[in-house]
């Protein structure tokens, strides 16, 4: 049997249960040790599966999968994989340029990229919303004194970040609009999306947004700027203004079947036809 405590970070284990302990101990057995990307994807999908859990009823049996242990696994996973790293690295250092104050990681999970944020910024105050951290998680922050998890947004932000967030969520509109009346004006939202099939807890009634993100966030208030990583800031630039964005939206949803069928370029496809017939 593989030892944990060669794989997973002594603080991390004193906060396991038994059952997430057994978890980790029979997936690093699996796989000798850690898997790959793609293997981490079948098994976010295995207690989907077990679970009978349906993208259109966002019910107890989605609320269970999300308490499932694979999520630990996926925060540690996040911790150890080269690219992950690197993406928060490149996420961490575009949000220092910007030296903020106060920055809010939307659904920030197991907070690697706010304790980055926290180091590299310790001057901010850094917030991971989380509803339900982890033990473990929470421990991690505890050593970093402007890093910390709360339940819900309060107040303003100068940044925002939700990586991997909106493809998971029955309405990434709304939320997205909730979550941006927390930012100050002229502050940025740092976002990530993945509106594709890499795993079955991606929504495939979102997957239009591939081709219209962009488009809905400008049309909510929030100007589309730079790339960073595999993500983009938007700049709040007034109010929000969810109706427009819905609108948005629902276009995309009338021309994604025209795309879908692409092998390739189905997003870029997609946003040429918002571009010249949805402007």
């Amino acid at each position: 049997m593989t030892e944990l405590d060669k794989l997973v970070p002594a603080l991390v284990l004193q906060h396991l249960t038994a059952a997430e302990k057994d978890y980790l101990n029979a997936v690093f057995d699996r796989f000798g040790g850690y898997p790959k990307l793609e293997q981490l994807w079948t098994l976010l999908d295995e207690p989907w599966i077990e679970l009978s859990c349906d993208p259109l009823d966002m019910g107890e049996s989605v609320v269970t999968y999300y308490q499932h242990p694979v999520w630990l696994l996926n925060g540690l996973f996040a911790e150890r994989h080269d690219l992950s790293r690197e993406n928060r690295l490149r996420f961490t250092r575009w949000i220092a340029d910007q030296a903020p104050q106060r920055v809010a990681d939307f659904g920030g999970g197991f907070g690697g990229l706010a304790r980055f944020i926290g180091e590299a910024l310790p001057n901010a105050q850094v917030e991971v919303v989380e509803p339900h951290p982890h033990p473990a998680a929470i421990a991690l922050a505890e050593d970093m004194p402007n890093v910390r998890f709360v339940s819900e947004l309060s107040g303003e932000y100068d940044i925002l970040i939700a990586t991997d967030v909106f493809e998971h969520v029955p309405d990434p509109i709304g939320l997205a609009a909730e979550t941006a009346e927390h930012l100050r004006i002229n502050g940025r939202y740092l976002i990530a999306n993945c509106f594709t099939p890499v795993i079955l807890c991606h929504l495939p009634q979102l997957f239009h947004f591939t081709v219209s993100w962009d488009a809905v966030m400008q049309a909510m208030g929030l100007e589309p700027e730079e790339k960073v990583a595999y993500g983009r800031s938007y700049r709040r630039e007034g109010v929000i203004n969810v109706p427009a964005a819905r609108e948005k939206g629902e276009y995309s949803r009338k021309i994604y079947p025209l795309v879908s069928w692409l092998p390739r370029g189905k997003a870029r496809a997609g946003q040429m036809f918002m571009q010249t017939f949805f402007r």
